[in-house]
């Protein structure tokens, strides 16, 4: 996977999680932990990152990292995001995405953008997530 950002998230995860706006996004994904691959159901979603709820308790601890693979209903498009487990609590599992390839955040993007209804609130929160995710 050819990252466009690989930084240390975690830092804003914790105080600032709530920056981003988070939609109710039902869909399947897959969470892989090492080789093996858990199907789960996405739960909602963010710029930052996403909650999935699986039916299985996951071998995972706080700090781990998996790649998850969320695919768009009626379609072929899979996104993938290289992401640490930040909260878990029962079935759910809340990520933070640490890298991403291109294409899979420009499918965010217009995800996120279809679901605000407001292009420049899309615009807004992407452009902060190019500011924090940026090297200093």
């Amino acid at each position: 996977m050819s990252a466009v950002c690989k930084a240390d998230k975690r830092s804003f995860a914790m105080t600032e999680q709530r920056s981003y706006q988070r939609i109710n996004f039902l869909t399947e994904a897959d969470i892989a932990i090492g080789n093996d691959v858990y199907r789960c159901d996405l739960v909602d979603l963010a710029l930052q990152g996403a909650l999935f709820r699986s039916e299985q308790e996951l071998p995972l601890s706080l700090g781990g990292e998996v790649l998850l693979h969320i695919y768009l209903p009626e379609t072929s498009v899979k996104m993938q995001f290289l992401s640490e487990l930040i909260h878990h609590r029962g079935n759910f599992y809340g990520f933070i995405f640490t890298a991403e390839d291109t294409e899979s955040m420009g499918h965010l993007r217009r995800l996120l953008e279809l679901n605000f209804g407001d292009a420049k609130q899309a615009e807004g929160e992407f452009n902060l997530w190019l500011k924090r995710s940026s090297p200093d």
